[in-house]
């Protein structure tokens, strides 16, 4: 369990299962935005918290499946809960995931000096949250944990 999280308040948890397709991106996205207005969190934390999710999902619908046959018939579920003092997302897909570890430092100069505009959702995502957890299991599925604490 993470230092930074509170028990969890089983009447403050939502959970959805949306399509792995880009259309239903706003869905997600607007889920974040209104559950972390829900749990007393600034415009400025819940935007940042809505655009690691929104990268996180965009990464599993890109790169995870193969096709879009696949993705068709594919989803990802979202779980969102309150702790007293953290919003907590977990993102679950079964796709054949990646290797988390193998995922290198990401300097955004980098990105800018040499003209790419692709490529920083994982800086995103890491920098964004104040916790971050990712394992791959494949009977069980992937599971990307993100916690994002509010602060007043």
């Amino acid at each position: 369990m993470a230092t930074n999280e509170k028990k969890m308040d089983p009447e403050g948890m939502v959970s959805i299962h949306l399509p792995s397709q880009f259309g239903y991106m706003r869905i997600a996205r607007q889920t974040v935005l209104d559950f972390c207005a829900r749990s007393g969190m600034s415009e400025f934390q819940a935007a940042q918290l809505e655009m690691a999710v929104d990268e996180a999902c965009t990464n599993i619908i890109e790169h995870g499946y193969s096709d879009e046959q696949e993705n068709t018939k594919a989803g990802l579920q979202m779980n969102l809960s309150m702790g007293t003092n953290s919003v907590v997302i977990e993102i679950v897909d079964h796709s054949p995931g990646f290797d988390y570890e193998e995922q290198g430092e990401i300097q955004p100069n980098d990105y800018l000096e040499d003209g790419l505009c692709r490529g920083l959702g994982m800086f995103i995502i890491n920098n964004f949250v104040d916790d971050l957890e990712y394992t791959k299991d494949p009977e069980k599925g992937n599971l990307l944990r993100l916690v994002k604490n509010v602060s007043v």
